[in-house]
């Protein structure tokens, strides 16, 4: 009669409509949230070996993930969450808990976190740039390399991660033993000589947010040993948001993981619920290398539909030297859209998507 009550009560907290998107089970909150992104996209890959481009649908890091804050009798809480990457245009699954998911403790503006997570690398280039997910991308160029794409834009697997947040600053501190661990690594030790640790750090003072990053990799897959650091700004200005980004890699033995990028962006709320995009990154040549430099341009317009809902469309071009491949879209978009060396791959896509 018991288990009976419980399982009764479960059901009716899950039915119950949900406020402020929480849902209360046995005294515990529990949040469901979720984005789900699709696209309808044409895309040129500009490779001659190709001639079937066209139409694609894609599924554009469309998630769903549960988590919550648990009172300790001690005045801490205990956070948790669980996220996974849900692909709504093919229906093929993802492993269960895919995207940031972790178990920790807070107090107050202080947290640790034990799981998977981003790295505060990626984090300042995702809160910067204006495309999340779209085919104007900013992962074609940051973090790609010429010959291998878009390498060092991680979410490692792992890690243990130290985070101040207060209104002004927020800070993190990263470290993961074999961050990119394969499946079937699963079950046993983790192995140290793969690593890598990393710091972050994000200051806002009225409409100006300043942020910076760096990582320090032991046997990346790619890039070997090495390390790479983020500088960017953001300046809000009445309708206008403006943004910088510089970005630096330095391997200690791989030559196409040596160079630099930067970039900048502009966006306009032009009406009360459009607004304009633009985005333009470039990187140079990487050392001991010639043509191998490249630049992409972003253009977008969006609008929103209420809170929770958009359209938007979007249009992605990389200009490719003769002896790089960065693709046009890289990372985030589901469909990528790569090319050949010298290529210009491009892709204009139209877009819904949904907060909840």
């Amino acid at each position: 009669m018991k288990k009976n009550l419980i399982t009764l009560s479960v059901a009716a907290a899950l039915a119950a409509p949900m406020v402020a998107g929480a849902a209360e089970v046995i005294g515990d909150k529990l949040e469901i949230y979720g984005k789900l992104h699709l696209s309808i996209d044409n895309s040129d890959r500009d490779d001659p070996s190709i001639n079937n481009d066209g139409m694609s649908i894609s599924s554009n890091s469309s998630r769903i993930g549960f988590k919550g804050k648990m009172p300790l009798e001690n005045g801490m809480n205990l956070i948790w969450q669980a996220e996974q990457e849900v692909r709504w245009d093919d229906s093929s699954k993802g492993n269960f808990s895919d995207r940031n998911s972790y178990l920790g403790l807070a107090s107050g503006a202080h947290s640790l976190r034990v799981g998977v997570h981003d790295t505060p690398f990626k984090s300042v280039a995702s809160k910067w740039g204006l495309f999340g997910d779209s085919v104007g991308e900013r992962r074609a160029i940051l973090g790609a390399g010429y010959e291998h794409g878009n390498q060092l834009n991680e979410r490692v697997k792992n890690m243990v991660m130290y985070q101040f947040k207060n209104k002004a600053l927020k800070a993190q501190a990263m470290y993961a033993v074999e961050p990119e661990n394969k499946p079937d690594s699963a079950g046993n030790v983790d192995n140290n000589d793969k690593s890598m640790y990393g710091v972050g750090l994000w200051w806002t003072n009225g409409n100006l947010i300043l942020s910076a990053s760096y990582e320090d990799w032991k046997q990346h897959s790619k890039m070997k040993d090495g390390s790479a650091y983020r500088v960017a700004t953001v300046y809000k200005l009445g309708a206008h948001r403006l943004g910088a980004i510089y970005e630096d890699i330095d391997s200690d033995s791989v030559n196409e993981w040596k160079r630099s990028a930067y970039g900048v962006n502009w966006k306009w709320k032009f009406a009360g619920h459009t607004d304009l995009r633009v985005q333009y990154i470039t990187v140079e040549d990487a050392e001991g290398t010639s043509n191998t430099s490249a630049n992409k341009i972003g253009v977008g317009v969006f609008h929103k539909l209420d809170k929770k809902a958009q359209v938007y469309l979007a249009y992605g071009a990389t200009d490719n030297d003769a002896n790089a491949k960065f693709q046009a879209v890289d990372g985030g978009h589901g469909d990528e859209v790569k090319t050949t060396e010298g290529g210009k791959p491009s892709s204009m896509s139209a877009g819904l998507i949904y907060k909840f």
